[in-house]
């Protein structure tokens, strides 16, 4: 039997993708469980108009900071990079946002 090693997915790019689909996931568990008689596309345009998207997304990301775990206990320096660089990213989002928002 032929062992795996782990090891090779101590990649910039492992980080990186984590970092984007797990807040994917965890966006739609929490649509699932809290609207489930809404359409998507309702319940995305009551998110626009609600300015409730920056509380979304940081609901989203902090999730990430479980992986982060996961990686260090693995001692994978470089996912967790990617996974740094994506919540730094999705922050700066989220600030942008509420910039935008209270501009308006």
């Amino acid at each position: 039997m032929k062992k795996i090693n782990l090891q090779q997915f101590n990649t910039l790019a492992t980080g990186i993708i984590t970092g984007i689909v797990f807040p994917v996931i965890i966006y739609f568990i929490m649509y699932y469980s809290k609207v489930q008689d809404v359409r998507h596309t309702l319940f995305s345009n009551n998110l626009v108009i609600g300015n409730l998207i920056p509380i979304i997304i940081s609901h989203c990301v902090l999730p990430n900071l479980i992986l982060f775990f996961i990686f260090n206990g693995l001692n994978w320096p470089q996912a967790m990079k990617g996974i740094l660089g994506t919540t730094v990213l999705l922050t700066l989002v989220i600030f942008a946002i509420k910039l935008i928002f209270s501009l308006i």
